[in-house]
């Protein structure tokens, strides 16, 4: 075990160790006004060598889904294009020829309805002027 000797604790001034005691709290005032005063600078500081250090993980995984993404748009690309029959734009093409024919028939089919519900009114009101009975039979009665 070592042997310490107190001795020279005796041997210092006090004016030198409360001038010491004062430059160390003046030296952490001046510190801690430097800090205050240089921190938000600091903390971007900090910030900026974080974002470096995880650069290059963020590299890869944008890489990765860049890719991930060009293979879908490919995809889409692929549906939205002519292609000979088996793309979506080429059946919505084979959908609305369709529905335009199906518009067409219905269009004949209004007009038929149309013709019809005139033919009907005629022969309504024809049968109507038959079946009234005549003026001589209600003078009789």
């Amino acid at each position: 075990m070592p042997v310490f000797d107190w001795a020279w604790a005796w041997q210092v001034n006090p004016v030198q160790t409360l001038a010491t005691i004062c430059a160390i709290i003046a030296g952490l005032y001046v510190l801690t006004r430097f800090l205050i005063r240089f921190w938000p600078w600091l903390k971007k500081v900090i910030a900026f060598f974080d974002a470096l250090a995880q650069l290059p993980v963020f590299m890869v995984d944008t890489n990765k889904t860049m890719a991930e993404q060009n293979v879908k748009l490919a995809d889409i690309h692929h549906e939205v294009h002519y292609n000979n029959g088996t793309s979506v734009k080429d059946s919505m093409e084979r959908v609305e020829l369709g529905v335009k024919g199906i518009y067409h028939r219905l269009d004949g089919l209004e007009d038929s309805v149309e013709e019809l519900h005139e033919t009907d009114e005629k022969l309504s009101d024809q049968i109507e002027e038959q079946t009234q009975p005549h003026e001589r039979f209600e003078d009789k009665e």
